[in-house]
């Protein structure tokens, strides 16, 4: 199952059952959202979910987002090259207009962003 829930009641607002069908994430994140388009919404998304382009995506419709991503997700090369040399409790972030994606050090690598 996937879900919009509201943050503090645990609400939900929207869900899809998966069944496998072959969707890609930002599809499934945006009709699950399609509703709180233009809302000035947050969401908060875990790794799975999270990339850069999803990110400016929803910020086209209003909605701003926060999480962890995946180093694989659309980390600008530069911040990557850069996370490489980061010693533990050390970060680095860069930032494209309303988008800022930063990675830091701590047992191992966490790179988040936030729109």
């Amino acid at each position: 199952m996937r879900m919009v829930c509201e943050a503090v009641s645990g609400y939900i607002c929207n869900m899809e059952i998966y069944l496998a069908e072959g969707k890609n994430l930002e599809d499934t994140v945006l009709k699950l959202l399609d509703r709180n388009s233009g809302q000035s919404h947050h969401a908060y998304q875990d790794n799975y979910y999270n990339s850069v382009r999803l990110a400016q995506t929803l910020l086209d419709r209003n909605v701003r987002v926060c999480g962890t991503m995946r180093a694989n997700r659309g980390i600008p090369r530069d911040l990557e090259e850069d996370s490489k040399h980061l010693k533990k409790g050390q970060s680095a972030f860069q930032r494209k207009g309303d988008i800022m994606v930063q990675v830091w050090k701590d047992k191992r690598f966490v790179c988040k962003y936030n729109p």
